[in-house]
């Protein structure tokens, strides 16, 4: 006999149920209070944080049945995962490097000075695809798995938005633009989601967004001084908000 914690198992194919997606809900806080818990437990190691809640975010995501892949298609091979992913990554990168260079074009950042530091970007990569993969199952992930079928494709949209930016006012505080950033690359990565039918391309621009940010344009490969916190840049803002719209429009026969 299944035990009765584990939620039953569906086709597939099956109509989404208000059951079901409350269930899934309520895992999917379960598996976030869980990566919470880590954070605390490991704040001196933030390589190890992320690793753990990564492994609990993987675990949460077959426990909820969110797949990488679409589940009625064929499982795909190395190559196309590959593809997929080097789209992804590629879109990240690609977005977060012309935030950067609004905002040196604009003045509203300068840069310090050039550097190259091999283990920052290595270590700084490692960190982005680890934070990606816990975003990208226990926020995309479960906010498409909740409300996809039960809602218009567009305002599934709008509650990955809308989880990307509780989870980042959880994690410390966050206000104002960095917050309206958090939530429009929410949606931008819930539509590639959709785009993708699963989530390999949204995990690799979620990394290359993070790694350029956070690693690459502070030592990795230049250090770039913003006016304020580089989360809270206006170009920044721009960039995210036009990434949103493309991504959506990209999307939106498959919402």
């Amino acid at each position: 006999m299944a035990r009765a914690s584990v939620p039953p198992a569906r086709a597939p194919t099956a109509a989404p149920t208000l059951e079901g997606a409350a269930k899934v809900a309520g895992w999917g806080m379960v598996f976030w209070a869980g990566t919470q818990i880590a954070a605390t437990v490991f704040s001196r190691n933030a390589t190890a944080t992320v690793a753990v809640q990564a492994a609990l975010a993987e675990w949460g995501a077959g426990w909820m049945a969110i797949s990488w892949s679409d589940p009625l298609a064929p499982i795909p091979g190395w190559p196309e995962i590959r593809r997929r992913a080097a789209t992804g990554l590629a879109l990240g990168i690609g977005a977060a490097g012309l935030g950067v260079g609004a905002a040196l074009a604009t003045g509203a950042a300068v840069v310090a000075e050039r550097s190259f530091g091999g283990g920052l970007l290595a270590i700084g990569l490692l960190v982005a695809v680890l934070s990606a993969v816990r975003d990208e199952l226990l926020l995309r992930g479960v906010a498409l798995k909740v409300t996809r079928g039960l809602l218009p494709g567009w305002a599934s949209l709008l509650a990955c938005g809308a989880c990307a930016a509780a989870a980042r006012f959880g994690m410390d505080g966050t206000l104002g633009l960095g917050l309206a950033i958090e939530g429009l690359r929410g949606v931008a990565l819930g539509a590639l989601w959709v785009r993708d039918r699963g989530a390999w391309m949204a995990i690799a621009a979620n990394t290359g967004w993070m790694w350029m940010v956070s690693s690459v344009v502070h030592g990795g490969l230049v250090d770039v001084r913003f006016a304020g916190q580089s989360e809270t840049s206006v170009p920044l803002a721009v960039v995210a908000a036009a990434a949103a719209v493309a991504a959506v429009l990209w999307a939106w026969r498959r919402l």
